[in-house]
């Protein structure tokens, strides 16, 4: 069964407002671009491989997406966790095309092209860690020592996989193409059927590793070397994206299209600051972000937006149950 559904990532929505944020010719605007569509197929095909997954038993494993603990100065994401009482498999997915070059003896992934080749972090270093970040978590938390196995599966159709090296047939143990996820599933099932997780332990370690998840904070403005004067500020047209659109009757109007748009324009720019600036928001903060003049009207947006908030007057914060947020 599945314990944690597959969202979105985070810095996705992140880069997505940052671009929306930043003015046409930035001189950061490429390499945001560049960035973001690594991501977004980073995204689909962890997403491709659900269709894989959905012919396991549902009986059979505890199913988390996107998991990502810390690790003291470390982080470790990990697209795709199965549980079962037998043990657990990391599963981390590449959506990379053309021909993959895996030398087990370099330690090197290389992806080559007609006109470049292009070098990746080696893939079973990383689950490696992962895997040895979930042994030490067992031992910590006291649960029995399950075997932890790990995955690396190439999404994309057109990947040409080659190895090379001493270790090669051991390492392709553990990397295929997502047609063949499935049974690369049933082998490792096959290799090892005794049960070591109770169902009472099989629920509180699901339990825990919900619990211990957090998306990284991104602090993406010092990343990129972004300061918060250079954002745009306003709210976006949700029709043609003109911003800023303004304040008129009640509602938002937009010059550049010349449409009447309802309170919901609000929801993006909320959004937006969240995602760029802080996970609260001041009445104050909040007509500088989105340009309202009116401390009485911003507080009456702010109030309409099913936020929470807390304290009184000009010390009142508002601020989501969580990032993202989506006004209810």
């Amino acid at each position: 069964m599945i314990i944690k559904k597959r969202y979105i990532p985070l810095i996705i929505l992140i880069l997505e407002a940052l671009l929306r944020r930043l003015v046409k010719n930035h001189p950061k605007r490429p390499i945001i671009m560049e960035d973001l569509e690594k991501w977004r197929s980073g995204f689909w095909g962890e997403e491709s491989i659900d269709f894989y997954l959905g012919a396991l038993p549902e009986k059979d494993y505890h199913i988390f997406h996107d998991l990502n603990f810390q690790d003291g100065d470390f982080h470790h994401q990990i697209d795709t966790f199965l549980l079962s009482p037998q043990r657990g498999i990391i599963i981390d997915v590449k959506n990379y095309t053309a021909k993959i070059f895996i030398d087990t003896d370099t330690e090197q992934l290389v992806q080559k092209t007609e006109d470049r080749e292009k070098p990746y972090p080696y893939p079973i270093a990383q689950v490696e860690r992962h895997q040895r970040f979930i042994r030490k978590l067992l031992a910590e938390y006291n649960f029995p020592a399950i075997l932890i196995d790990y995955l690396v599966v190439f999404s994309n159709t057109n990947a040409i996989l080659h190895f090379t090296g001493r270790n090669s047939y051991k390492v392709q143990q553990h990397i295929c193409k997502s047609p063949s996820l499935f049974n690369k599933i049933k082998t490792f099932e096959n290799l090892y059927k005794t049960e070591i997780l109770s169902p009472k332990d099989l629920r509180r370690l699901s339990k825990l590793l919900l619990k211990l998840n957090t998306p990284p904070t991104i602090a993406i403005l010092q990343r990129y070397g972004i300061q918060k004067w250079e954002l745009l500020l306003g709210v976006h047209c949700p029709v043609c994206n003109h911003l800023p659109i303004q304040r008129k009757d009640k509602n938002w109007f937009c010059p550049s299209c010349d449409k009447c748009v309802k309170e919901d324009a609000l929801v993006t720019a909320l959004q937006d600051y969240f995602l760029l600036i802080g996970p609260t928001i001041t009445n104050k903060q909040f007509r500088e972000f989105a340009r309202v003049d009116s401390p009485d009207v911003s507080g009456r947006l702010l109030r309409s937006a099913n936020l929470n908030c807390s304290g009184t007057n000009k010390g009142r914060i508002y601020y989501p149950d969580e990032i993202p947020w989506r006004k209810s």
